[in-house]
């Protein structure tokens, strides 16, 4: 299913909140556009499942939040990763019916065919704004490929990609590294 858009128009934020408070679905606001969250695929749903067994587990340090709490850039951009990590005091807010965290440390999205074009631009863009965000981890659910973007200095961002089962994948918020076969297990690339 594609991540559906609304009509062209802008929309307030105000009128955002009142479309998520009567929507069984979740939607992502994004400088006045309202655009519907695609439905997920097993193959993507085993992926954030394997991520957040894995991190969670290897970090006390960080909270972890899946994709029923937003983050918020300001009050022009908010958007539901699929996973994020705040690793220091949690900045939460709630307007609109909506739990949103505003400083996370670690952002995860797991790529479809349909969602990747945003994910690697628009929403990179806007999370590296956000002066708490240290990585971004990109896995795509389609083919063996864990990107990594991590924040070296306030301009320069260290990039990684594992793209084979037998190679290693480093998060450099956690400090952890981790085999790729982890975060795949489960998942058979052929049936989707």
């Amino acid at each position: 299913m594609n991540a559906e858009q609304l009509s062209s128009r802008q929309y307030t934020l105000e009128e955002y909140y009142q479309l998520l408070a009567k929507s069984p679905v979740k939607y992502e606001y994004a400088d006045g556009t309202i655009r519907m969250m695609a439905g997920a695929k097993a193959s993507h749903n085993r992926i954030v499942k394997n991520c957040f067994r894995a991190f969670d587990g290897a970090s006390s340090d960080c909270e972890f939040f899946l994709s029923d709490t937003a983050v918020s850039i300001s009050s022009n951009k908010i958007y539901f990763p699929d996973l994020s990590a705040v690793c220091e005091e949690t900045v939460e807010a709630e307007e609109g019916g909506i739990e949103r965290i505003t400083n996370p440390s670690l952002i995860i999205e797991v790529l479809s065919q349909n969602t990747a074009h945003v994910d690697r631009g628009e929403k990179f863009q806007s999370y590296w704004q956000l002066p708490s965000m240290q990585e971004y981890v990109l896995i795509d659910s389609q083919s063996y490929l864990v990107e990594t973007y991590f924040r070296e200095t306030s301009d320069f961002w260290r990039i990684g990609s594992s793209y084979k089962l037998e190679q290693d994948v480093t998060v450099r918020t956690l400090g952890i590294t981790l085999p790729l076969a982890n975060l795949y297990e489960g998942v058979s690339l052929e049936m989707e």
